[in-house]
């Protein structure tokens, strides 16, 4: 069999790939006129997979919209109680039955996508009768909405919320009953199917109390946990009608216990036992403390245990805090090491010391099965399973690199690969494929014009055309892709649209000749995409930089690191941390001082000398040498210090806009973004700046917690992101 592989990806240190663009591939044609192929998007903000496509031809045209019949889980829910599994991808949504076996696409897309952004994820309740969605409306907000499963109502829980690829501001009880949802620095609560048939009673009266989503966490489907300010309180489920009736009477709940400092719910989070009387409060991300319920007279609660995250090997991603069936917690840390690129995670007890019982090389979140007994983890290109309470492993799934994955009850995962999405029972080893997600060709059989799939390394699949799923076969025959068939031929062209790399075209032998592009957008003619570099501040704090190459990583996108000398000289770990993933790295003198203030005399030598010195020190540091790119600290510059720069070598870099977070350091992102866009328009692309952390002042929502939304917005805005060099 002639089979054609993925495109190289070319990389160098400080550009991007060869291929920036969608590029069509492995054409075939058969005597019914219906045309294979493969799609593949090689973009920032893309997972560049392949997916298969099929056309039928008619009079030298597709006859309807190319049909995709791959998919590729880069988002899984379970609906309507585990009897449905939804998978969203940036084709559109598709939803497999369990019990008719089949595929079904409930949404598509009717052009080619250009502009892609990752999936946004979704909130489903556990009993898979709802979810929760942003609906945009806007390249940064939407509105908060409720869905029915079943029937697709829905109604908006709360407008204007800033959009998300992680998390959504709501939490499901764990029987579905209730929904706990934030509001204008608020947490309210609701029934659903109340909420859906327009009986629920007024919002006012289903308010929990001050915070964010953080300030709550469901403890069990009988308690929810609220903490106000230091005060910790348990609710009754039952009780949350009449708390939301008589709260100004009755208080929040049953206090617990009272915190040994003041919970900040922008960027504190907890979680605890099934009788709120232990928690694990983590503040800033980086402190992690638990603590004991002693006495029933709310006093300050004990705490057991106490430390920030100190690794001096790797700097803290994320964190996830569940507990063991001996209401004990565990503490699972992903982190990024300074010499290397891929992320791993560590696994703790938490009791009067921290006890690591497990450490995972190239891994990603945990999922807790439906029982709360066990914790599943994909790490590469395999999945684990292991015992919440004991820590020994209970299962291992190999193949192929792992997307996404979900529980469907506590024996069985839907595993969803690069190459197909399976359906894998832990105990028995088992598992089965539901469909492919990718593959390297697709192929007609010539004996009855089935459709077959080389997923690479030998594996063939068919595809069964009505259920729309793929079965695996054994093939040892020969197939030769045909290009053509007496009424047409198929080719892959150049094209004049900088956003396609190729274009497919199709040929009329017959009748009357003519050549048409199989996608009339791919061969327009379009404008080359106005391009922006993203460039984030190092002056003297790190707390963003793990954030900002996480996301950066997840985005397939390369960023502009503006390094100052006090950086480097108090995160010199870090430093190489950035230049191991990567990223473009340029000067930002050697000191954060305001070059322009008159307790300076500046003149050509000092900022030479300046330079020369930040580039010696990075030298030292990393083995690397700075591009020349600089700027001055906050970007006060005159035209003397820029002269001086340029006489040195160096080229000044000037951002979008003169707006800066320094100087509104409580300003939303929302309104951040939507001013950098604003400026941008104005300058057809250019420099927009990201501080990585800051030491002189407090930000309650820096703009680097919302990188994910920073590029969604660009891309959406129809930018190409770039580093300086190709800017």
């Amino acid at each position: 069999m002639k089979k054609t592989g993925i495109l190289p990806l070319v990389v160098s240190l400080f550009s991007f790939s060869l291929f920036a663009g969608t590029s069509f591939g492995n054409p075939d044609l058969n005597l019914n006129d219906e045309i294979l192929f493969t799609v593949r998007h090689n973009m920032v903000g893309t997972s560049p997979y392949k997916s298969l496509f099929h056309a039928a031809l008619k009079d030298g045209k597709p006859e309807s919209t190319p049909e995709v019949i791959t998919c590729y889980p880069e988002q899984m829910e379970l609906l309507s109680g585990g009897e449905i599994l939804q998978i969203r991808n940036r084709y559109g949504i598709a939803r497999y039955s369990n019990k008719s076996g089949e595929l079904k696409w409930i949404e598509k897309t009717s052009e080619m996508p250009e502009n892609i952004v990752p999936v946004v994820p979704y909130a489903v309740s556990p009993d898979g009768k709802y979810f929760c969605r942003i609906e945009r409306t806007s390249v940064f907000s939407g509105n908060l909405m409720l869905v029915s499963t079943k029937t697709g109502k829905s109604s908006v829980l709360c407008e204007g919320v800033l959009n998300s690829y992680e998390d959504l501001p709501v939490k499901w009880a764990p029987d579905s009953s209730v929904l706990i949802y934030e509001k204008n620095n608020s947490v309210f609560f609701c029934n659903p199917d109340a909420v859906l048939r327009g009986v629920e009673i007024d919002e006012r009266y289903r308010k929990i109390g001050r915070g964010s989503i953080n300030s709550v966490y469901w403890a069990s489907p009988k308690y929810l946990a609220y903490i106000d300010d230091y005060l910790l309180y348990k609710i009754n489920t039952k009780e949350l009608y009449t708390l939301g009736l008589y709260s100004g009477i009755i208080g929040q709940g049953k206090p617990m216990g009272r915190l040994p400092f003041q919970f900040n719910p922008l960027t504190d989070k907890f979680s605890c036992n099934s009788e709120v009387t232990s928690a694990v409060v983590t503040q800033n991300g980086r402190l992690f403390t638990y603590l004991v319920v002693r006495s029933a007279s709310c006093d300050y609660m004990d705490v057991i245990y106490s430390r920030p995250y100190t690794e001096s090997k790797a700097s803290l991603v994320a964190s996830y805090v569940f507990w063991d069936d001996n209401g004990k917690p565990v503490l699972w840390q992903e982190k990024l090491p300074y010499d290397g690129i891929k992320e791993h995670g560590s696994v703790y007890k938490l009791d009067s010391q921290a006890q690591q019982v497990l450490q995972i090389e190239d891994s990603g979140k945990p999922f807790i099965s439906p029982n709360g007994s066990k914790v599943m983890f994909f790490a590469g290109s395999t999945v684990y399973v292991y015992d919440m309470n004991t820590w020994k492993r209970l299962a291992v799934l190999t193949g192929e690199k792992i997307v996404s994955a979900i529980w469907t009850d506590d024996s069985t995962l839907i595993v969803g690969g690069e190459k197909s999405v399976r359906k894998w029972n832990i105990f028995a080893n088992k598992f089965e494929t539901i469909t492919l997600s990718s593959v390297a060709a697709g192929y007609w059989d010539t004996n009855d014009y089935s459709i077959i799939a080389d997923t690479g390394n030998s594996s063939f699949y068919r595809y069964d055309a009505k259920k729309r799923t793929w079965a695996k076969i054994d093939f040892t025959g020969s197939i030769e892709p045909v290009k053509q068939n007496g009424r047409y031929r198929v080719f892959i062209g150049t094209t004049q649209n900088k956003n396609y790399d190729n274009a497919i075209f199709v040929r009329s032998l017959s009748k009357r000749a003519v050549t048409n592009p199989l996608y009339k957008e791919s061969a327009r003619k379009a404008p080359e995409k106005k391009k922006v570099a993203l460039a984030f501040e190092l002056y003297d704090n790190a707390d963003g930089l793990p954030v900002i190459l996480s996301e950066l990583k997840k985005f397939n996108a390369k960023g502009s690191f503006f390094i100052n000398g006090e950086f480097i000289r108090r995160y010199p770990a870090e430093t190489r941390q950035i230049v191991t993933n990567g990223h473009l790295c340029a000067s930002m003198f050697f000191t954060t001082a305001n070059l322009t203030e008159n307790s300076f005399v500046i003149n050509e030598d000092f900022i030479r000398r300046g330079l020369a010195r930040n580039e010696d020190e990075f030298y030292d540091c990393t083995k690397n040498e700075l591009t020349l790119f600089w700027h001055a600290p906050y970007y006060s510059t005159t035209p003397d210090i820029i002269n001086a720069g340029e006489n040195a070598g160096y080229t000044y870099v000037f951002p979008c806009s003169d707006f800066s977070e320094f100087n509104n350091p409580d300003m939303d992102p929302e309104k951040l973004i939507r001013k950098y866009i604003a400026a941008l328009e104005k300058t057809n692309g250019g420099v927009v700046s990201v501080v990585g952390g800051f030491s002189q002042s407090n930000h309650s929502r820096p703009l680097y917690k919302y990188v994910a939304l920073l590029i969604s917005a660009l891309l959406d805005s129809g930018y190409e992101l770039v580093d300086l060099n190709s800017l």
